[in-house]
């Protein structure tokens, strides 16, 4: 009986045992799917805060390059072209000889009519000769009136054949000049459309030569369409002055071809009087100064131009703007750092910026980096980020890497 008790209370301790390191073995796989299952931490997200400044506006138009003053060189009488003196698209200046016709055959013109105009002078002094010595004559009675007449009109024929020689020979003279064709300014001239020894002229057509060009100054030549003028406008209503004393000052730069800006800066010439009906836009014309002869007529490039200022502008980096399917939205870290997506409306462009015309308001946190990572409504580790620094009075152009981001105005 003794042997059976014992034996059963030990049955039951060990039956306790196994019980309680089934329980401990539980509980610690029990601590360690919890610890498994421990929320992350929040992702750390760059952001910068919402600025509001007032900022100038800047557009860009695609331009052409034209020269002040563009001259065709034409053969205005004809003969053999026996002289081009000159480089093809090189320099000239202003009285170079450019092009000659062989002159032998209208100096010969010029000797044949010097000397008619020399026989009706001889033949008018004989006629007023005739007529001063038959005036006494008929005064006497010694000869009729009528011879007197005669003679007078002899001498007025005499005077007109005098007149018309003299025409002749100024013909010829001119025709004599036109034989050689000189620079009609500084510029720069194109290829030569006829070589030396062709005949040209002929049948009385003005054979074009070569094409002469002003090159300093170039302008450039572009269209603004008709919003952009009227919003311009607006802001001089009732003022002209002001408005002829800011078209003077308004800086304009130029963009050429590689990107590059050019060294000097431009100032307005004119706008056209009337708007092109067709496309609703203004000519619009910016002289730059081309000393160095960079610049040539015909080229493509774009003036960009500062016409106003955006007061009290909300502004954003452009490296916190998304776009999906033309929509424009960031994202706001905002009480509790907690994500919010949030929808914007631009306008512009500016610097590393963009403006904001609605959807955001001064001092808020937007993500810049890390966006990836955020969800709307998830909590977010904020680290701030120092905004880039904004040129309240620039008066130079931001680098050209930037300008591609503006909008383009045909």
């Amino acid at each position: 009986m003794r042997i059976r008790i014992e034996r059963t209370f030990t049955t039951t301790l060990l039956l306790h045992l196994i019980a309680g390191l089934v329980a401990l073995a539980l509980a610690s796989c029990r601590g360690r799917r919890d610890e498994g299952h421990a929320d992350p931490p929040p992702p750390t997200v760059l952001v910068t805060t919402v600025q509001k400044k007032n900022v100038p506006i800047y557009v860009e138009h695609v331009a052409q390059t034209e020269a002040f003053s563009t001259v065709e060189i034409r053969a205005r009488v004809q003969g053999f072209l026996t002289q081009a003196p000159f480089k093809e698209g090189g320099r000239v200046k202003e009285g170079d000889l450019l092009f000659q016709i062989d002159p032998q055959p209208y100096q010969a013109i010029v000797e044949q009519t010097r000397a008619q105009v020399r026989r009706a002078e001889v033949t008018l002094a004989r006629a007023e000769a005739d007529v001063e010595r038959l005036r006494p004559l008929v005064k006497q009675s010694a000869i009729s009136q009528q011879d007197l007449d005669d003679a007078l009109a002899v001498a007025q024929v005499a005077e007109a054949d005098v007149m018309g020689a003299k025409a002749a020979l100024k013909k010829a003279t001119l025709d004599l000049g036109y034989t050689e064709m000189h620079a009609p300014f500084d510029g720069i001239i194109g290829e030569r459309q006829v070589d030396v020894g062709n005949y040209v002229g002929n049948m009385g057509s003005a054979t074009l030569l070569a094409t002469v060009s002003t090159v300093d100054p170039m302008r450039a030549v572009f269209h603004v369409p008709e919003g952009w003028f009227l919003r311009y406008q607006r802001r001089f209503l009732g003022d002209k002055d002001a408005q002829e004393r800011y078209s003077v000052a308004m800086p304009f730069w130029l963009i050429l071809g590689d990107a590059s800006v050019y060294a000097q800066d431009g100032k307005f010439d004119f706008a056209d009087r009337t708007l092109d009906a067709r496309a609703g836009t203004l000519k619009v014309v910016v002289a730059f100064p081309n000393e160095q002869g960079l610049l040539r007529p015909g080229q493509f490039a774009r003036v960009r131009a500062r016409p106003e200022e955006r007061s009290g502008a909300i502004l954003v980096s452009q490296r916190a703007v998304v776009t999906t399917q033309s929509v424009r939205f960031v994202y706001v870290v905002g009480q509790e750092n907690q994500v919010e997506q949030r929808a914007i409306e631009t306008a512009e462009p500016f610097e590393s910026f963009v403006v904001v015309t609605k959807g955001l308001v001064e001092g808020e946190q937007v993500i810049v980096e890390g966006v990836q990572k955020a969800r709307p409504g998830m909590r977010v580790s904020p680290v701030p980020q120092s905004p880039p620094s904004l040129a309240e009075d620039r008066t130079e152009p931001p680098p050209a890497a930037a300008q591609s981001d503006l909008p383009k105005v045909n």
